[in-house]
């Protein structure tokens, strides 16, 4: 019996072994190594006269040592992303100072970290209506990016997305944001950045409590009437009246965002990765086997034959 175990015993072994290595590939980080002229799964990009055009669909890899098109930073002017790429990559073009133009694809969602920190040329950019997240300093340090055309609802500011700039974002006057929102963000940004329809109207004006009316009021009679007899009846006569008061107008509803305002700073969502379901599956199969081998192991012993002693 004990011969028949042994094989069991190493086998329990070797798939508890195993275990590491699949907890490993699943925190595998998202720049993994490509071959040339690819920036994701299916994602490709070219250069050619100062132009840089990203094609393909899904997310774009995270670059925090540097992206493929590192060597043409000098050079790239403009950058083409189409439209089927949803996320654009962390430090995809940080510190690119010849960036001006930038043309976002139809279906760009989120925007990484850093992904454009300290683009100086930027003026400014026009976001797809599927756009919702402004990753953290995503955007920070661009000191000459003065205008932001927004097409879909309320996005999500993550940490410091703006920090440093001074500028103008336009929302859909025909989709607006909560007046409640752009309040908040307003005195959280100090002043430094203003919301606007884009038919240039301001939505978020604050009013004077305190302001007097334009308008004189009209000037009372000066003659008193002679005409009206003393009052005769007791004011006990007359019942009481409960005080009521004008409803306020109710604004038209406005669309609630889709994603959340954030403020403060945004814990780093996990990334999901295939090779975790894996693990999950070895670490059970693992517990079966032990659990087989305990059976085996106990049960067996304790059993005794029609001739034992």
């Amino acid at each position: 019996m004990k011969h028949r175990l042994f094989p069991l015993l190493l086998a329990v072994l070797l798939v508890l072994c195993a275990l590491p290595v699949s907890a490993e590939e699943a925190t595998e980080p998202t720049n993994v190594p490509r071959e040339p002229g690819y920036c994701g799964d299916a994602i490709m990009w070219s250069f050619a006269d100062g132009t840089l055009t990203i094609t393909g669909a899904g997310a774009m890899d995270d670059f925090p040592e540097g992206a493929p098109w590192e060597e043409h930073r000098d050079q790239i002017k403009k950058v083409i992303i189409s439209g089927g790429i949803t996320y654009i990559g962390a430090y995809s073009f940080s510190d690119y100072d010849k960036l001006t133009e930038v043309e976002f694809g139809k279906d760009v969602y989120e925007i990484g970290e850093r992904a454009f920190f300290s683009c100086d040329g930027l003026t400014a950019i026009s976001l797809p209506a599927s756009f919702k997240i402004f990753g953290p300093s995503s955007f920070m340090g661009c000191s000459r990016l003065k205008e932001i055309h927004c097409e879909g609802r309320f996005p999500s500011f993550r940490l410091n997305c703006l920090w440093d700039t001074y500028c103008k974002i336009y929302f859909p006057a025909d989709k607006p944001w909560g007046v409640e929102y752009i309040a908040q963000l307003e005195e959280a940004f100090h002043g430094r950045i203003e919301f606007l329809a884009s038919d240039g109207t301001d939505p978020y004006v604050p009013t004077d409590p305190t302001e007097a009316p334009t308008e004189a009021p009209t000037e009372a009679p000066t003659e008193a009437p002679t005409t009206v007899p003393p009052t005769t009846v007791p004011p006990a006569t007359v019942p009481p009246t409960e005080e009521v008061t004008e409803p306020e107008p109710t604004e038209a509803p406005t669309e609630e965002p889709t994603v959340p305002i954030l403020i403060t700073p945004a814990p780093t969502e996990p990334v999901e990765k295939e090779g975790g379901s894996k693990a999950g599956y070895f670490i059970i199969g693992g517990a079966a086997l032990f659990v087989l081998l305990g059976s085996i192991l106990f049960g067996g012993g304790r059993k005794k034959g029609k001739y034992s002693r």
